[in-house]
């Protein structure tokens, strides 16, 4: 029998906030759900940007075979949606009304596309859909279920109810808390039994846009919803527009402020964790993910050893006796589930975009040991070389010292990058579609 599959993306959940000997959110669903099945706590997402990271989830590729960007080649990532079709699934989806995903979920045989500013949170109804949808799919074995949640994402402050010590100390680890309890309530809805779990981020996150709460100007919010009131319906967008672009202002000042503060006290550590993702860094922060496989009599075992994004899929596949003759980037993890001798496999990892370009500008590798990666178009620029087992902070650039290991790691990362088949399906989105994901980009940061 084939088993149901509950896939949960929990969007921004670094490996570090899950599983960490200084963690304080208060997780019990989640540990329980790592506890109870496979763990891998040193995942690795091909990029620090999610249409990018997703891709290489439901592709088995590596970004430059699937060729997916802010806004061109989404259908790509539908490609394999036929193999679980074939072998009789039914595919299901509650997710954030974003481009991306609403066409990535197009084919499936039901879907919750959620609205919300910029998203509907999990305790503002986004929970409600998905234990709705669990209720209305019981009788439809075996299914697919995708649920993407966006809460730590959000930079929107918790109502009061969520502020307390019951549910951790600072805001991030308060929002996870709460995810956490619903978890609990899905997981409810599950026969375990029968159904296989996996539990992933699209990349992880610094803590700036999660630990500060910019998102809130009570004042002008109350007045805008004023003019609405009055308004006709066609200048509703302009509102909200000049909303997010006062957030935004509010956001800069706040982190050049804090900025100018740590450059005084010479803290680095805490000035990256006001950076943006992408640029041309690659730090572990925005790259390592939790990786989880629970239910369907999968037994507790902890594996430290590294996997890829890219391996996700044929793992799914092979636990689920699902047959194909397709050409994966990833393999499956299976032989390290079974406790059998395996391999470790660089990962290749790359940064993502800015807004207004296709590709973000840095590519590189990660073991166990070592981060590589330098500039894109020239492997002579923005060279970094980390110790990771002796600077897991990443901390001290060894690239100037070590030309021996770079030349090793520039042949592996160009070794990857020659086994390409790229997809040879191209697609560019509307104007409409474009505007669309812009504005959703903007409210969450993304305008860099």
């Amino acid at each position: 029998m084939k088993p149901n599959i509950l896939f949960l993306v929990i969007d921004s959940l670094r490996a570090d906030k899950l599983s960490n000997s200084n963690k304080k959110s208060v997780t019990p669903n989640l540990d329980s759900l790592k506890h109870d099945g496979c763990y891998f706590p040193q995942a690795i997402s091909a990029s620090d940007g999610t249409n990018v990271s997703l891709g290489s989830i439901f592709t088995s590729q590596h970004p430059f075979n699937h060729k997916i960007t802010w806004y061109e080649n989404y259908s790509n990532a539908k490609k394999n949606w036929s193999l679980f079709k074939t072998q009789g699934y039914n595919l299901y989806a509650t997710v954030p009304d974003m481009p991306f995903l609403d066409t990535i979920t197009s084919d499936f045989n039901d879907r919750d596309l959620v609205s919300g500013t910029p998203y509907l949170r999990i305790f503002e109804g986004f929970g409600n859909k998905i234990l709705s949808r669990l209720s209305s799919i019981k009788n439809s074995s075996p299914w697919f279920y995708y649920i993407h949640i966006m809460d730590l994402h959000i930079t929107k402050k918790l109502p009061d109810e969520y502020t307390n010590n019951k549910f951790a100390s600072n805001s991030w680890e308060q929002k996870l808390a709460v995810i956490d309890t619903w978890i609990e309530k899905i997981l409810n809805e599950v026969n375990l039994e029968n159904t296989l779990v996996v539990l992933t981020a699209d990349h992880g996150e610094f803590d700036h846009d999660l630990d500060i709460d910019y998102g809130e100007m009570p004042k002008l919010q109350k007045s805008l919803k004023f003019f609405k009131a009055k308004s006709p319906k066609s200048v509703e967008s302009l509102g909200v527009k000049f909303f997010v672009s006062l957030r935004e202002r509010k956001r800069k000042r706040t982190l050049d402020k804090i900025k100018k503060n740590l450059e005084q006290k010479g803290d680095d550590q805490e000035l990256r964790n006001i950076s943006a993702r992408g640029a041309d860094k690659l730090f572990d922060d925005a790259l390592r993910v939790p990786l989880v496989f629970s239910g369907f009599n999968l037994k507790h075992n902890e594996i430290a050893q590294q996997v890829r994004h890219v391996d996700i899929l044929p793992t799914i596949f092979e636990l689920s006796s699902i047959t194909h003759n397709e050409k994966f980037d990833g393999v499956s993890l299976l032989p390290l589930i079974n406790n059998r001798p395996f391999d470790e496999i660089p990962a290749y990892i790359e940064s993502v975009p800015d807004m207004n370009h296709e590709r973000g500008n840095a590519i590189g590798i990660r073991t166990s040991q070592y981060k590589y990666y330098r500039s894109r178009e020239d492997p002579k620029q923005n060279v970094f070389l980390f110790n990771l087992i002796a600077d897991p902070n990443e901390m001290s650039n060894l690239a100037n010292e070590n030309p021996d290991l770079i030349k090793i790691f520039e042949k592996t990362l160009n070794d990857i990058k020659s086994n390409q088949s790229p997809s040879k399906n191209t697609e560019k989105m509307s104007d409409e579609k474009i505007a669309k994901a812009k504005q959703i980009l903007k409210e969450l940061g993304y305008d860099n």
